[in-house]
C-alpha cells in the first residue's frame, strides 16, 4: 500500500461505524444478479487462471508454466492464463514469464493478461475509498508491505479477476474458471485435478467456508454499497478457487452497483446473496499444510510429490 499521510488514516473506526448506524436493508434496492441470466460461455470450457505479481518468484512461475505444458498435453482444452498484476515491475514481470517460458530450452506456450492497480481503481472507484479506511494497524500496513510492496490486487482478487472476464469474448467466455495463487502448490497433475471436478456443476468450489467473526481485521473492509445490503458474511480460504460463468456474471453485476470488497470475504458471501450454490473442495485434495500462514520447506517438496500419501494435493504455501 502507498505510504499515506496520516488524515488518510484518522477516524477510520469511526468511519466503519457510521456506515454500521446508516446501514439499512437495501436487499430490494440492489438489482439481483441472480435474476439476470449468465453471459452465454463456449461449451463447457474450463479456463485455469493463475495469479502473479512482482512477488512471484522465478520458481514458482516455472512451476506455472509447468502446468501450462502439462494442460496441454492431457488436457488441451483447458487452458491456463497469467494474470499479471503489473503496478510495481511494469512489462519485465512479462520478461521474467518469457524467460520462465523458455526455461531447459523448451518453449512453453501461455497466455497473459497484465493489468495494473491504476486500472482496477478506474474500473472499480470504489476501491479508494474501501483503501482509505481500512484499519489503521500495524498489521495492516505489514500486510501491504512485507516482504515487498502489494497492490489492491493482493486482496481484491474478484476486481482483477473481473478485468480479464470483461476482455474476453461473451461467445468464448469459459464454463468454469480455476483461480490460484502464486504460492499455492499441487503435489500431482493439474491436469488430473481439473477433470477430478468435471461433473461438479457448483458456482463457486472452495475451502474452509465459515462465518467470518466480526472481530476479524478485514471484516468491515468492504464498499458501502456492500454494508447497506446487511448481507450475510462468510469467507473462505482463497489460494485456491473455481468460479462458474454465472458467479462471474453476478460478481460483475455487483460491481457495477459499487458492491466490492475483501474478497475473502466478499466471493462467498455475495455467491450466497445471489443464491447460487457453494460446494467445497474434496478432503483428498487438500494438504497438511494449507493455510494463509503454512509454509513448506523447499526441500520436502520432491518427496511430498512422489510419496502417494502426500501426492494429488494442494499445499500452501510454497515461498520459493
Amino acid at each position: 500500500m502507498p505510504a499515506a499521510p496520516a488524515a488518510c488514516w484518522a477516524n477510520r473506526r469511526a468511519h466503519w461505524a457510521q456506515l454500521r448506524r446508516r446501514s439499512v436493508d437495501a436487499r430490494d434496492e440492489a438489482t439481483s444478479p441472480a435474476s439476470r441470466s449468465c453471459a452465454p460461455h463456449a461449451g463447457g470450457r474450463t479456463v485455469v487462471v493463475v495469479r502473479v505479481s512482482r512477488g512471484t518468484t522465478e520458481q514458482m512461475l516455472q512451476r506455472h508454466l509447468s502446468w501450462s505444458h502439462e494442460l496441454a498435453q492431457r488436457s488441451p482444452a483447458v487452458e491456463l492464463w497469467i494474470l499479471a498484476d503489473e503496478t510495481f515491475e511494469g512489462p519485465s514481470l512479462r520478461s521474467r514469464l518469457q524467460s520462465a517460458a523458455s526455461f531447459g530450452g523448451h518453449e512453453i506456450p501461455f497466455s497473459v493478461f497484465g493489468y495494473d492497480e491504476s486500472q482496477m481503481t478506474q474500473a472499480f472507484p470504489a476501491l479508494l475509498a474501501i483503501r482509505d479506511a481500512l484499519p489503521d494497524r500495524q498489521e495492516v500496513w505489514d500486510c501491504f508491505q512485507l516482504p515487498c510492496r502489494k497492490s489492491l490486487a493482493w486482496c481484491f482478487h474478484v476486481e482483477s479477476l473481473l478485468l480479464w472476464w470483461r476482455s474476453i469474448a461473451a461467445s468464448s467466455k469459459p464454463k468454469f474458471v480455476w483461480v490460484l495463487e502464486d504460492d499455492a502448490g499441487y503435489s500431482g497433475c493439474l491436469a488430473d485435478f481439473v477433470s477430478a471436478y468435471q461433473n461438479e456443476s457448483a458456482d463457486l468450489l472452495c475451502h474452509g467456508l465459515q462465518r467470518a467473526d466480526p472481530r476479524w481485521v478485514w471484516y468491515d473492509a468492504m464498499s458501502e454499497a456492500f454494508h447497506r445490503l446487511k448481507a450475510e458474511r462468510f469467507r473462505c480460504v482463497e489460494h485456491v478457487q473455481r468460479f462458474s460463468a454465472q458467479l462471474l456474471s453476478a460478481l460483475e453485476e455487483y460491481a457495477r452497483q459499487q458492491v466490492t470488497g475483501w474478497s475473502e470475504l466478499s466471493v462467498p458471501s455475495l455467491c450466497r446473496l445471489a443464491q447460487l450454490s457453494v460446494a467445497p473442495l474434496r478432503a483428498e485434495h487438500i494438504g497438511q499444510i494449507f493455510s494463509y500462514a503454512g509454509k513448506v520447506p523447499e526441500d520436502a517438496w520432491p518427496r511430498i510429490c512422489q510419496d502417494a500419501r502426500t501426492r494429488g494435493r494442494w499445499w500452501h504455501a510454497l515461498k520459493w
